[in-house]
C-alpha cells in the first residue's frame, strides 16, 4: 500500500477545499491522460539531460500532483525512482494512491498532505522536482521554488509544465460550416490572448525563467510543448468534450462568425438529437503546455546548451 504521512499549513485547508470534489478529480483525470503525450515529451527531456550528466534518478518529488497521473507516469519513466506525490488535497491524494495501485506502482509511490507553501524541507531530498500545472497555486511561486531549490541534489533539475494555449476539440463532423474548426482554434488563440491576465498560470508562464532565475536556478529548456490525440469514445470524455466546447461557445461570442457560433451550439446544446452522440468518434485533443527544466544556479558541472522556446 501507499505510504501516507500528513502534514499541515493553514494555507493547505483553504487550498484543498477548492479541489476536493470528484467532479473536479475527474476533470482533472481525464485533462491528464489526454495530455499524456505532452507529459511523456517533458519526462523524456529529463531523462536525457540526467543520461548526459551520467546521474542516477533515485527520488522524485511531484509537486500539486492532483489525482496522480504525472505520477505514475513518472514512475513508469524511472524504474529504479521513489517518486513522492505531494498535494494539499487529501481527496486527490487518494486518488493517486488508487492510480499507482493499478498500474502497479504503489511500492515506490509515497504520497504526504502538504501544501506547496508549507514545509517543504521535511520531505527530504531528492533528483527531480517535478511540478505540472501547480507552481501557479503557490502564493509566492519565487518563494516556493527557493524552497524546492534547497530539496535538490547538487545533479538536481526541477521540471515546470505551465498552460500554453487552451485545449482544442476538433470533431470529425464539420457541422455543416467547412473549416470551422480552423476558425474555432483561431478564435480561442485570440481569446486566449485578451483573457490571459485573468487566467491561473497563464500570465506568468512567460514569466518564469525570471521567476526560475530569481529563486536561484538557471533556465536549461525552454519550449512549448504539443500533442493531438484521438480522445477516447466513452461517455466520461464525450462529457468533457462537451463542456469545453460549451466553453468555447461562451468565450468565443466576439470572436467567432455567428453561424459558426450558432452551429457550435447547436453541437453541444442538451437537446441534440440522439444520433448526435456518433460525431464525437474521431474526435481529436490538442493539449500544450510551456515547459521549463532548470538546475541550480551554484551547479559547477559543465553548462549545457539551453533549448530555447521551440514548439514540438
Amino acid at each position: 500500500m501507499p505510504h501516507h504521512r500528513p502534514d499541515h499549513s493553514a494555507h493547505t485547508a483553504h487550498h484543498a477545499g477548492a479541489f476536493d470534489s470528484d467532479r473536479i478529480a475527474d476533470a482533472l483525470t481525464l485533462e491528464g491522460t489526454l495530455a499524456a503525450g505532452v507529459t511523456d515529451q517533458a519526462i523524456a527531456q529529463c531523462a536525457e539531460l540526467f543520461d548526459a550528466g551520467d546521474a542516477e534518478v533515485c527520488r522524485i518529488l511531484d509537486l500539486g500532483c492532483g489525482p496522480g497521473v504525472a505520477t505514475v507516469a513518472l514512475a513508469a519513466a524511472f524504474p529504479s525512482a521513489a517518486v513522492v506525490a505531494v498535494d494539499g488535497s487529501r481527496a486527490m491524494l487518494a486518488r493517486a494512491e488508487a492510480r499507482a495501485s493499478r498500474h502497479g506502482a504503489s511500492a515506490r509511490v509515497e504520497t504526504r498532505e502538504l501544501d506547496l507553501d508549507g514545509d517543504l524541507g521535511a520531505l527530504g531530498t531528492f533528483d527531480l522536482a517535478w511540478a505540472g500545472m501547480a507552481i501557479h497555486h503557490a502564493a509566492d511561486e519565487v518563494a516556493a521554488l527557493r524552497s524546492v531549490r534547497a530539496l535538490l541534489r547538487p545533479h538536481g533539475l526541477v521540471c515546470l509544465l505551465e498552460r500554453a494555449d487552451p485545449i482544442v476539440v476538433r470533431l470529425a463532423d464539420d457541422l455543416g460550416r467547412p473549416g470551422i474548426w480552423d476558425r474555432v482554434r483561431a478564435a480561442q488563440s485570440d481569446w486566449f490572448e485578451r483573457a490571459r491576465p485573468t487566467l491561473p498560470g497563464a500570465l506568468n508562464a512567460d514569466r518564469y525563467p525570471g521567476i526560475l532565475n530569481a529563486a536561484g536556478f538557471d533556465v536549461v529548456v525552454s519550449q512549448t510543448l504539443a500533442d493531438t490525440m484521438t480522445a477516447p469514445d466513452d461517455a466520461a470524455t464525450r462529457t468533457f468534450l462537451t463542456n469545453q466546447l460549451q466553453r468555447a461557445t461562451r468565450n468565443l461570442a466576439d470572436f467567432l462568425a455567428a453561424a459558426d457560433l450558432t452551429a457550435l451550439q447547436a453541437c453541444v446544446e442538451p437537446a441534440s438529437p440522439p444520433h448526435a452522440g456518433d460525431r464525437w468518434a474521431g474526435a481529436t485533443v490538442t493539449t500544450s503546455r510551456k515547459l521549463f527544466i532548470a538546475r541550480q544556479q551554484d551547479d559547477h558541472r559543465t553548462t549545457m546548451t539551453v533549448r530555447q522556446h521551440g514548439t514540438v
